[in-house]
């Protein structure tokens, strides 16, 4: 049977945003652009739900104070549980708070990994859930690939080799290098030790896709044998998720779909 599911990201959720910090950020719209998303993936009817990471304004930047950070994963919890299919989180760097760097009150309303962790979602596919945030994200917003983590991913690899499954890798920052990047400049938002990650996935056949947020821009590459899903933000131009067909014969299909208010339901951007 084909597997759909959605993938979203940096939904940005801020429960008092005092402006919009910059174009084409919507958080003075945060509620309503939350509330339009969940009836919009719902009406796919998918088998589940990834978030990439950043579902609030914390850590560096927004300069959000906690009691509004608290305020934000209350109110974020309580409109995704209206989802109908299951839903799995990896941590952004803007999903701890201001003050400390602390994912502590936020991972007890959003299960994220410690590391790395496995879950089979369907037949014959796995996702590998990743955390990169072990250092404070305070101080290192990319995030980084630490030993723990590869050695964790291949043996999870392996596993799923060895049992004819398909692994996605869901990770917050971008692993695969931009087109920005040129002479000595390179770009922010890759996680550190990306070419290490790179190297991993290309080694492993069984790792299939890379998804990742992050950098708020919808792009799709082909490395070697396994794709890399790049996913815009939710709260700012282009607004929208990912719906994401994986069919029998191998074939994968990746459709952006834009949030409808009038409708509140889903527009196929294709």
């Amino acid at each position: 049977m084909p597997i759909r599911f959605v993938f979203v990201t940096d939904s940005h959720y801020h429960a008092d945003a005092p402006k919009d910090f910059g174009a084409p950020k919507m958080l003075t719209r945060s509620r309503e652009v939350l509330e339009v998303m969940v009836p919009a993936i719902n009406a796919l009817e998918p088998g589940f739900i990834l978030h990439g990471g950043d579902l609030l304004c914390g850590g560096t930047s927004f300069e959000i104070p906690r009691e509004i950070y608290l305020r934000s994963i209350e109110e974020v919890a309580e409109v995704l549980a209206e989802l109908k299919a299951p839903i799995y989180y990896v941590p952004g760097n803007h999903d701890c708070d201001a003050q400390q760097g602390s994912f502590e009150e936020f991972a007890k309303r959003f299960p994220i990994p410690e590391t790395l962790e496995v879950v089979e979602v369907a037949p014959q596919l796995r996702l590998a859930l990743a955390n990169v945030y072990q250092q404070n994200p305070l101080e290192d917003s990319a995030g980084t690939w630490t030993d723990e983590l590869d050695q964790a991913l291949r043996t999870a690899a392996e596993e799923a080799y060895k049992e004819r499954c398909a692994l996605l890798l869901v990770i917050h920052p971008w692993v695969f290098p931009s087109h920005e990047e040129q002479g000595g400049f390179k770009p922010g938002g890759f996680v550190n030790n990306a070419e290490r990650v790179l190297e991993t996935v290309a080694e492993n056949s069984a790792i299939v896709a890379v998804f990742t947020g992050h950098k708020h821009v919808n792009r799709i590459r082909m490395y070697r044998d396994f794709l890399v899903v790049d996913t815009a933000c939710l709260i700012g131009y282009p607004m929208g998720f990912r719906e994401v067909w994986f069919e029998e014969d191998g074939y994968r299909s990746v459709t952006t779909v834009r949030p409808s208010r009038s409708t509140r339901g889903a527009e196929p951007e294709g």
